[in-house]
């Protein structure tokens, strides 16, 4: 399934700035529940390590129509969690219960 993800985070050395919101799409075997974690890995653009992120869902909200071939299942919001580097290269395309 199709997921929409919209998460605002804060820049950690500086609470204060303005939060930034970042929006993306990841494949999932199913649609995620509030409490539930997504992991999400991404490339480096230095391409020598990946970037795991770990996002807890807020909401969702299902779509009602699947007129568009393109759409999306759902729209979860998010909050990032955590995030670290690894050297491997699985990819992590599910969630993890809470």
């Amino acid at each position: 399934m199709k997921i929409l993800v919209y998460c605002k985070y804060f820049n950690f050395k500086n609470p204060l700035d303005k939060p930034k919101i970042e929006t993306f799409a990841v494949n999932l075997p199913q649609i995620p529940r509030v409490g539930e974690t997504i992991v999400v890995e991404r490339i480096s653009p230095q391409k020598q390590f990946v970037i795991i992120f770990e996002y807890i869902v807020t909401a969702v909200q299902f779509n009602a129509s699947r007129e568009l071939a393109d759409s999306v299942d759902a729209q979860v919001n998010a909050f990032l969690n955590h995030c670290w580097e690894g050297t491997s290269n699985f990819k992590v395309t599910n969630f993890l219960e809470k």
